[in-house]
């Protein structure tokens, strides 16, 4: 179902978390009754963004212009939920950061972790965690582990494999999130750009975790691109990651003047990269106004977004969204690899003939 309008919509909406210049413009818009409130709220569910949501909302003094109490209680209960889960969080890292230091080992917080003890939201109720990511040198890694464990830390889910870049994850009764200690920042060691060491790092400027460490401004701001459109390969499947472009927005508003844009970009062109992250600023400046000094091709930019958001309508019982997922999973479907497994090749040289069976066989099931 087409939620394009929504999207945009949402996008207005939590703008106002970093300033009140569409205050005016929204209330009038909430006041002509305008938005479909049904379908925007499904959109920040989706999303992870409904906390988030509520808290623009109240802040600009606009829940009472809703004039629905099932709504306004729905988002007020979701927000309440999640500002206490994070405040447990706050607990469960100091709980880590004390169970590491008896060996004096110090975690570097990833993600949510960084942005919850670093307080880099304007409200802590504000961003949703599925877990907590932190990052141990390798030389301490398995002593840290031991700790873990020893402190009640069990593993739990499928084994991931060597090469993953953390462990199964982790749980502590009595917390209320799953822990997954990392070794390395992403999963493919030929893509670990973000190393943990003294130039990428810094200490915590939160006095309760004076132990610990966060990815200095620049480097967090690029781990988050990097995740989302790169490992995630939200920029080559054409997916929003609505949740994950609001994230760079308020991290690059809440570390200003700090963040060396030049040194961002350089880090994105070094990797060939660099496309990619004009297109991501195209559409962090496109949906939640985000100005930075990094020039991009804006007609570029403008394609890669109307793809996005056309995407996020499809459904994915239909032949359209088969032929979309064929079309941006090239790499994954059609490679050697792939097809090895699929007709048991025996080598390259049958790579060819196996390629064009595939194609018409896609073309058949999904057209005819």
């Amino acid at each position: 179902m087409d939620r394009r309008e929504e999207i945009i919509q949402l996008c207005r909406i939590l703008s106002l978390a970093y300033g009140d210049s569409q205050t005016k413009e929204t209330a009038e818009e909430i006041k002509r009754g305008s938005i479909d409130w049904e379908r925007l709220v499904e959109v920040a569910n989706l999303n992870l963004l409904t906390p988030a949501l509520y808290a623009v909302l109240r802040d600009h003094d606009l829940l009472d212009l809703l004039d629905d109490n099932q709504l306004t209680g729905f988002l007020s209960e979701v927000y309440e939920l999640n500002r206490r889960r994070n405040e447990d969080i706050l607990l469960q890292l100091q709980d880590i950061e004390s169970t590491l230091d008896e060996e004096g080992i110090s975690a570097l917080f990833l993600k949510g972790s960084a942005v919850v003890s670093e307080n880099l939201y304007p409200d802590i109720g504000m961003r949703m965690m599925n877990d907590i990511d932190i990052m141990i040198a390798q030389e301490q890694f398995e002593r840290a582990l031991k700790l873990l464990k020893k402190s009640g830390y069990e593993e739990f889910g499928r084994d991931l494999g060597r090469w993953h870049h953390h462990t199964p994850r982790m749980a502590k009764e009595g917390f209320p999130a799953a822990l997954e200690p990392h070794f390395r920042i992403v999963s493919d060691p030929e893509i670990e750009y973000v190393p943990y060491s003294k130039n990428t790092s810094i200490p915590s400027s939160n006095p309760s975790f004076e132990r610990s460490y966060v990815l200095k401004p620049t480097w967090h701001l690029y781990h988050a691109f990097l995740h989302t459109s790169i490992v995630d390969q939200n920029h080559k499947k054409w997916r929003l990651g609505l949740r994950y472009l609001y994230d760079f927005v308020l991290l690059a508003k809440a570390y200003s003047e700090r963040v060396e844009w030049n040194g961002l970009y350089e880090l994105a062109r070094r990797y060939g990269h660099e496309r990619v992250l004009e297109d991501f600023l195209y559409s962090a400046e496109e949906l939640f106004g985000l100005k930075t000094p990094i020039k991009t091709n804006r007609f570029r930019g403008w394609i890669h977004l109307k793809k996005s958001l056309w995407q996020s309508t499809l459904q994915t019982d239909t032949g359209i969204f088969k032929l979309y997922r064929a079309y941006t999973e090239l790499d994954d479907i059609y490679s050697y690899k792939a097809l090895k497994s699929f007709y048991g090749l025996k080598s390259k040289i049958e790579y060819p003939w196996a390629l064009l069976r595939y194609i018409f066989y896609h073309i058949r099931k999904h057209l005819f």
